[in-house]
């Protein structure tokens, strides 16, 4: 399997049932499938399996159409792709939810043009606007020490400190988030105004408000567009 799906599954045992591709047509209680397979389709010997996601994203949308029955889209910035969930027996995850690795998105089933449990992948590239073969896409894992470089030698910002990067992170959040970054906050110095921003940030993006800016804040940062 590809690392993606053992991602997904956490392992769990499933299969491939269906590749990516041009394949028959298949007629379904509701309908025939196309005859293009835009994406993979992992069976999992019946089990109602927990689907998670695989890093940081955000949902882009949830819900229930005629041909996937009940689905999750996912964006994963630093990837620069969606993938789409389909065929779930229920959604664990809201609209505009942030996610990490790990959190539960649902369960497979068989909702919409299903014969049976699966999930049905998509990975959709968001540079070339294209869909990608789920068992070919090349995933690395994120570069955990380049970011606790870029966070000095503790691998964090806290009151107090003073740091080049402290200025690049305070100058991104001036631009992105004005109503609550005051121009006070700019500079090296990690003090009160940019504690206290890091920490109305953190509260909008579900983590927890230490003002303290470490590993979990800056991918969030990431996401919105920061680069280090």
């Amino acid at each position: 399997m590809s690392k993606i799906s053992n991602l997904i599954f956490k392992n769990a045992q499933h299969k491939v049932t269906s590749n990516f591709g041009w394949r028959k047509v298949i007629s379904t209680s509701i309908g025939n499938t196309s005859s293009f397979h835009n994406g993979t389709d992992y069976g999992t010997y019946g089990k109602k399996l927990a689907q998670y996601a695989i890093e940081n994203g955000t949902i882009l949308s949830c819900g229930t159409d005629k041909l996937g029955g009940k689905y999750v889209w996912v964006k994963y910035p630093r990837l620069n792709v969606k993938m789409l969930h389909y065929h779930l027996s229920s959604i664990n995850c809201k609209t505009g939810q942030s996610v990490s690795r790990g959190t539960l998105l649902g369960y497979t089933g068989m909702t919409g043009k299903a014969l049976g449990i699966h999930l049905h992948l998509c990975i959709y590239d968001l540079s070339k606007y294209c869909y990608l073969n789920p068992e070919g896409f090349n995933y690395t894992e994120p570069n955990t020490s380049s970011s606790t470089n870029f966070l000095g030698e503790r691998g964090y910002f806290k009151l107090g400190d003073k740091h080049p990067n402290v200025a690049k992170i305070a100058s991104f959040m001036r631009r992105m988030f004005p109503a609550y970054t005051p121009k006070s906050a700019l500079g090296e110095y990690y003090g009160p105004n940019i504690s206290k921003a890091i920490g109305t940030f953190q509260s909008r993006v579900g983590l927890n408000p230490d003002r303290k800016c470490g590993p979990k804040t800056l991918s969030k940062l990431v996401e919105y567009g920061f680069k280090y």
